[in-house]
């Protein structure tokens, strides 16, 4: 009986409350509509429209006059929100993992150079990084191949390796595992 009747007693009490606040909104202050209020507040209607003709007539003041020629001008700023490109490099450091051993070898390497490691041949045919606002992410195009003992190399792999993301695209070999670490500038004898 007591429980219902403070139950009773506290919805009396929100609802008091809501309405209160329901009452303070919508009233108006010193003696204007609503109306006249929100208008008030945000200019009348016909102070927005003159804003707003006078804004289009700088807009267009401030434009610079086309060119004659047909032919798209460009300016020397470049664009702030372009994507910069990709750096290209002329080598790559790789990891190597003997699994058998448990060694791991780094390996470093030009582009194009055929990589020897265990009985896996790897040849890295691109790589490039991002620019050095983001220097996390180094992609790599390898293509890896096992020399066999009887007969020609099986392709085991080739593709685009992430050093970001080793496991995207990974080499799946029951010996060895090979990963991209960077693409790095070699500097030519």
């Amino acid at each position: 009986m007591v429980i219902r009747k403070m139950r009773k007693n506290g919805i009396k009490l929100l609802i008091t409350k809501f309405y209160f606040l329901i009452t303070i909104i919508t009233t108006p202050t010193y003696g204007q509509s609503f109306e006249a209020l929100v208008n008030e507040l945000s200019g009348s209607n016909a102070d927005q429209v003159a804003s707003e003709e006078e804004e289009i007539i700088k807009k267009k003041e401030d434009k610079p006059a086309k060119p004659s020629s047909p032919e798209i001008t460009t300016t020397s700023d470049e664009d702030e929100f372009a994507p910069e490109e990709n750096i290209v490099t002329n080598g790559v450091t790789l990891q190597g993992l003997d699994k058998q051993t448990a060694r791991v070898f780094i390996i470093d390497a030009a582009i194009g150079q055929s990589i020897e490691f265990g009985n896996l041949k790897i040849i890295v045919r691109h790589c490039e990084k991002a620019p050095l606002a983001d220097r996390q992410e180094s992609m790599a195009f390898l293509t890896i191949t096992e020399e066999k003992s009887k007969g020609s190399p099986e392709n085991l792999f080739a593709g685009w390796m992430f050093a970001s993301s080793p496991a995207l695209s990974a080499l799946d070999h029951p010996i060895y595992d090979v990963w991209v670490k960077e693409c790095k500038t070699i500097k030519s004898p």
